[in-house]
């Protein structure tokens, strides 16, 4: 068994958002998937983008977010999930008045950083933690 708490993840640090891996190759190994707790201030969103070979899904635990996949759009709050096949767009905007916190789930995992990377506008890399 692995333990690892979100203060000793590593963290992506965006203009409005913060992701901490908190289960990914790096830290515990994992080999079929990658896990990330996501914050994102109001009125802050992470890029529409897609992952050509990961299967995605998000699971709202706080705040109300706007979720964009292809043409739709919907507006998800705690204790809801949504699922996004390898291949297909999505993206994430807080559109509460306070902090939206969601888990984002990826199978298999890939280099979250070449991702962020890829926002250089939007997004900065930075460590956190131990």
């Amino acid at each position: 068994m692995k333990v690892v708490h979100r203060k000793d993840a590593k963290a992506l640090k965006g203009d409005r958002s913060l992701s901490y891996q908190v289960i990914s190759p790096d830290n515990v190994g994992s080999r079929k998937f990658l896990v990330t707790v996501v914050d994102i201030r109001p009125g802050g969103s992470t890029p529409v983008h897609e992952h050509r070979t990961v299967e995605s899904m998000y699971y709202i635990l706080e705040g109300r977010g706007q979720v964009t996949s292809g043409r739709e759009h919907k507006v998800l709050g705690p204790d809801t999930a949504v699922y996004f096949p390898a291949g297909s767009t999505h993206g994430i905007r807080n559109v509460g008045k306070a902090r939206l916190r969601y888990l984002s789930c990826h199978a298999p995992p890939y280099e979250i950083e070449d991702l962020y990377r890829s926002w250089q506008a939007h997004e900065t890399l930075v460590t956190t933690g131990g």
